[in-house]
């Protein structure tokens, strides 16, 4: 049996095992009630040790998901996903309205002047931004933390209203901003040690990063965020053209 205790990546096992178990709970594959395979059959599937087993199970035990019971098993227990989550939509249009009306509660973590940062290949930077990092949170519950790089002279017409607002709204509401060029990029990743203590959430689960940029009609970027949700907040739908 294959005795190794990290991946290719470096990510130990145990978190990478975890996660497995932890999605297949959250799909329902496992209901509240029922028991996880015993330790031995997923010591086979995953070829790991029983030791990475434990580990695994004591992570989601931690999370509220698990119950090991000595001599019966795990059993999966009672838990709550998320009531709202969030589409990832595909025109400009339907982002302003997926947002317009919505005021979660926002937690700020920097707002200062900055410039964009590195590796922005849509557009030409202003000469200056100002940057919001904040998290933001629905009913008790942390969903994603994002950054904000709006150009100075813009947050400035509107700076009470975006330290207090979602942002997209209150420009695409702007009659003096006319939005010539917008993208938006999504990749799935792994959430890191900094993520997890903004998110409540554990080391290796999903998340999902998001860049979107706008330009005006010049081709200066007036608007990027970059935002970390948790996996468990998103849903992608498209439509399939035939």
């Amino acid at each position: 049996m294959n005795q190794q205790r990290f991946r290719r990546d470096g990510t130990p096992l145990y978190i990478s095992v975890a996660e497995v178990l932890r999605q297949r709970i959250l799909r329902g594959v496992w209901k509240p009630g029922q028991f996880l395979p015993t330790i031995e059959v997923l010591m086979e599937e995953f070829k790991v040790a029983r030791v990475t087993v434990r580990d695994a199970v004591k992570i989601l035990e931690a999370e509220g998901l698990l119950n090991p019971r000595r001599g019966r098993g795990t059993m999966v227990l009672p838990h709550q996903r998320p009531t709202r989550p969030l589409s990832v939509v595909t025109s400009l249009s339907q982002l302003v309205e997926l947002y317009r009306g919505d005021v979660p509660d926002l937690v700020s973590l920097d707002d200062s002047e900055t410039d964009l940062p590195e590796g922005v290949s849509f557009g030409r930077a202003a000469p200056k931004y100002h940057m919001l990092r904040r998290i933001h949170s629905r009913d008790g519950q942390r969903y994603c933390v994002i950054t904000l790089y709006i150009a100075k002279h813009i947050f400035d017409r509107h700076e009470a209203a975006l330290r207090s607002n979602l942002a997209l709204p209150v420009l695409f509401d702007d009659p003096e901003l006319h939005i010539e060029a917008a993208r938006q990029s999504l990749i799935v990743t792994k959430c890191d040690m900094e993520t997890a203590e903004l998110l409540d959430l554990s080391v290796g689960e999903p998340m999902a990063e998001v860049r979107r940029v706008m330009c005006e009609q010049d081709g200066t970027i007036f608007y990027l965020a970059d935002v970390i949700y948790r996996g468990d907040y998103i849903r992608l739908d498209m439509d399939l053209l035939a």
